[in-house]
């Protein structure tokens, strides 16, 4: 059986069960993905609160089919400790480490229209019936970025991330879809928000999944406000299966707020190879990062914002099932990226 822990201990899927002891500690998990069918993207995110990890934290996001725009939500709740990794609303849970979890949420969701999303802030609201019930399976080794600068974060000091195939069923109010896509995930764990580590100037995360070869790609590449790098990695799985390390050339950076399609270039390098390739964006979810991520457009101060996309992006002319996460400071723009 192929090994996707890439020498990872698994002990490193299971969440903290004692009181870390660490200032502003937290731990989050998050699964985001795209069924191209459909054209549904979700965004589901647990975390504990800093500095109390018995309190969790949900934030569910899905963009919907057509401009119907984006479902919301978001909780805090104390979750018994053999429901964790769980909220009010979502849980995961791991049958088989690295290899396949499950993925659930049962509420009701704010609806945002895109032109409202435009338009400014999210506005509560009437709720929607939001449900999800998905069947994880991974299909790339996990990544772990510790060795790439994680100990110079602010926002944790552990982290890794896996491509997968999910299989499930949605619901958005009364229309009930199959849902069969692709995704990303991470796990993080370490102080955050407590002032310490790199400043944050800006991101981008992206990863992509080959499934008629199994090759994939993916990237990490953090900035400081003042442009200097605080982390960058990436890496490729060929057609053998196996991971190796890879050097960012060029990310997209978030310049505009667009939710036609762009076009984003990434460029990748590694011993023997290379990949030039762009994302064509299907979908587009606005949120406000000094705002907690609410959903909408927030150009106050720096103009922090934080947006979604999924859509294909070829690979030797086979299409890739791709997720680009991307923040910004729109009024206080880093034109150039530097190492210091």
């Amino acid at each position: 059986m192929r090994d996707l822990s890439n020498g990872m201990p698994t002990s490193r899927e299971s969440i903290a069960t004692a009181d870390p002891g660490v200032p502003f500690w937290c731990e989050n998990m998050l699964f985001a993905v795209h069924d191209p069918a459909t054209n549904v993207s979700l965004w589901l995110h647990l975390g504990t609160v800093p500095n109390d990890w018995t309190m969790w934290h949900d934030m569910c996001y899905a963009t919907l089919p057509g401009d119907e725009g984006v479902l919301s939500m978001w909780s805090f709740h104390r979750t018994a400790p053999e429901l964790r990794p769980g909220g009010a609303n979502t849980r995961f849970r791991c049958i088989e480490p690295f290899r396949r979890w499950h993925v659930s949420f049962d509420g009701y969701g704010l609806p945002t229209s895109n032109a409202e999303m435009a338009a400014g802030r999210a506005v509560e609201g009437i709720k929607q019936r939001f449900f999800v019930d998905l069947e994880i399976e991974f299909v790339t080794p996990v990544w772990d970025m510790h060795h790439d600068g994680m100990s110079d974060q602010g926002w944790a000091k552990e982290h890794y991330e896996q491509l997968y195939h999910a299989t499930g069923t949605v619901q958005f109010g009364e229309n009930t879809l199959p849902f069969d896509g692709y995704g990303w995930r991470d796990h993080s764990s370490g102080p955050r928000g407590g002032g310490g580590g790199a400043p944050w100037g800006g991101h981008s995360i992206i990863g992509s999944y080959y499934p008629e070869s199994g090759r994939g790609w993916g990237l990490g590449h953090y900035w400081e406000p003042s442009g200097k790098i605080s982390l960058s990695g990436a890496w490729v799985v060929l057609d053998d299966g196996v991971q190796i390390n890879a050097e960012v050339v060029e990310v997209p950076r978030l310049r505009a707020l667009t939710l036609d399609t762009e076009e984003l270039p990434v460029k990748l390098r590694w011993s023997g190879g290379s990949l030039a390739t762009t994302i064509s964006t299907r979908t587009s979810l606005w949120m406000a990062m000094a705002k907690h991520l609410v959903v909408g457009k927030d150009l106050d101060g720096p103009g922090l914002m934080y947006v979604l996309n999924h859509g294909p992006a070829l690979w030797d002319g086979e299409v890739g099932h791709t997720y680009c996460e991307r923040s910004d400071l729109l009024n206080a723009f880093p034109e150039n990226l530097h190492h210091g």
